[in-house]
């Protein structure tokens, strides 16, 4: 899962299509900033302790590519681990009356 995906689920779970651009922007930019946070720390949990070293060194690359290949290689069911997360997150802006 990519910025784009998580932003396509965010525009269609908190129902932002409808509003003005800037708004989706301001939106999606504080959501996912949640998010990734949220999605490092899962990672990092579920990484063993060598793998997390090698895991700061391609992520600082900001190769999206080679980041997606290692959590695939190194955590069973990455995807739907971030999807969950993502859920979560989304959620829980929900129900702090976030989607108003």
């Amino acid at each position: 899962m990519n910025n784009q995906d998580i932003r396509d689920v965010l525009l269609k779970e908190l129902d932002l299509v409808g509003i003005p651009p800037e708004a989706q922007n301001q939106v999606i930019s504080k959501l996912g900033e949640i998010i990734l946070k949220s999605l490092v720390v899962t990672i990092y949990e579920h990484l063993l302790p060598e793998a997390r070293k090698e895991f700061d060194i391609i992520s600082a690359s900001g190769d999206q590519k080679q980041i997606q290949e290692f959590l695939e290689q190194n955590i069973p069911r990455v995807n739907e681990l971030m999807e969950a997360e993502i859920s979560k997150t989304i959620n829980a802006f929900k129900d702090r009356g976030g989607n108003k």
